[in-house]
């Protein structure tokens, strides 16, 4: 393997790992992407293997020697030149894929999956990789060049890594692991939302910002590994805080508007599940004879609710129907539907092209309804007790406002 053995201080452990953490914030902008510029940078590493006649390979595998996490990913098995060439153009036909509102909708509730798994196993792969061993694995250029001394080296390398390389390893991989899923979930929503809004040309650019930042990313971990760890605790925690405001848009744009084109693909000539799969638990086990339940968004009006934020319209096989609120740490609370109706009086349920909006005359109260469940519109209003009005096309103020608006 070409390797030289120096010692897993406490210290080179924490230096080690750090750049794990780092490679996990970049990885989470673009896994496929990562996993390339990781092959890459390991076929290189192991270029004595693969050009041991090159001396510009040769010459930057020694630049790239003092930096662990990438010394490390020379032992991946997709270190070679064969698996960088095949991850680029996968990372390349992702990037295109995710530049077009219509591919965006169907991969993310495809192929984004895997792109997703491939990123965390990597970074699992190399938080894993000191553990089985008591000392780091380190590459030198004498190494690179001398096999037959490595060779005589290896049988001194015993399996088993020291205690405090297990606690900080295992420490960093959970961190990582959470870091990793909260800002892939951040990156993935936010084009998610941009394939929603009707804007031509908007995903070409949040790929473009996208390519920019983990370009940027790599570049930093490669050169000055301390900072990269400063700037990817800061995306890290801005990536934790917009976690669950993120994760509201998206999935009000993802049942109002992507959700109706995906069952039209897949799914056009079967009716849409009367009970939804994304139902909290706390409602299934509170209501026993639920007969029909969705989400519907409040947009305006409702105390205490914020905007997009789903409300469930839950109707009993009694014909009594809810409105719950799923509130943090999993608890739900019931809407008064008699104090809904009091407060806004002559609002009516109006279908419209993209959904149906429950609405006041004076515009002050919205709910809209995903046209996925315009079969079950008149469910609402009698459950809710507000009368169902045809009308002409009307204007649809999601369509006009940003996702990402501020939120009063």
């Amino acid at each position: 393997m070409f390797l030289a053995a120096a010692p897993m201080t406490v210290g080179k452990s924490i230096s080690y790992y750090t750049g794990i953490f780092s490679t996990a914030v970049t990885a989470s902008v673009n896994p496929t992407a990562t996993m390339a510029a990781l092959s890459a940078l390991g076929a290189i590493e192991n270029a004595a293997k693969y050009s041991p006649d090159s001396a510009f390979f040769t010459g930057v595998a020694d630049l790239l020697n003092g930096i662990p996490v990438i010394n490390t990913a020379a032992e991946l098995p997709i270190a070679n030149p064969y698996a960088a060439v095949f991850l680029t153009i996968v990372a390349a036909l992702m990037i295109v894929l995710h530049s077009f509102a219509e591919s965006k909708i169907v991969s993310q509730a495809t192929i984004d999956k895997l792109d997703k798994l491939t990123g965390w196993i990597g970074v699992t792969a190399l938080s894993l990789m000191p553990m089985f061993t008591t000392e780091s694995l380190e590459k030198t250029s004498h190494a690179s060049k001398n096999a037959a001394a490595v060779a005589a080296q290896a049988g001194n390398i015993s399996s088993g890594a020291p205690w405090y390389v297990w606690v900080i390893g295992i420490t960093t991989l959970i961190v990582a692991s959470v870091v990793y899923f909260c800002c892939y979930s951040c990156v993935d929503n936010i084009g998610t939302i941009c394939a929603a809004i009707p804007v031509k040309g908007l995903n070409i650019v949040e790929q473009i910002i996208k390519a920019l930042v983990h370009a940027g990313l790599i570049l930093l971990q490669l050169t000055f590994p301390v900072l990269s760890f400063i700037f990817s605790v800061i995306l890290a925690i801005l990536g934790i805080l917009l976690f669950r405001v993120l994760a509201r848009i998206t999935f009000y744009y993802k049942e109002v508007y992507i959700r109706p084109i995906l069952h039209l693909i897949f799914r056009k000539d079967k009716p849409v599940d009367r009970l939804h799969k994304k139902l909290p638990r706390k409602i299934r086990k509170r209501f026993k004879d639920i007969e029909l339940s969705f989400p519907v968004f409040v947009i305006k009006g409702v105390r205490g609710i914020k905007s997009r934020a789903p409300l469930w319209f839950v109707k009993e096989t009694s014909g009594d129907s809810h409105l719950i609120a799923k509130k943090s740490w999993g608890r739900i609370r019931e809407l008064s539907v008699k104090e809904l109706r009091d407060a806004n009086p002559n609002a009516v349920i109006i279908p419209c092209r993209r959904f149906a909006e429950l609405k006041s005359p004076d515009k002050k109260f919205s709910i809209v309804i995903g046209n996925s469940y315009k079969a079950y519109i008149s469910d609402v209003g009698k459950g809710l007790g507000f009368p169902v009005k045809e009308a002409a096309q009307e204007a649809e103020p999601a369509d006009i406002k940003p996702a990402l608006q501020s939120e009063k």
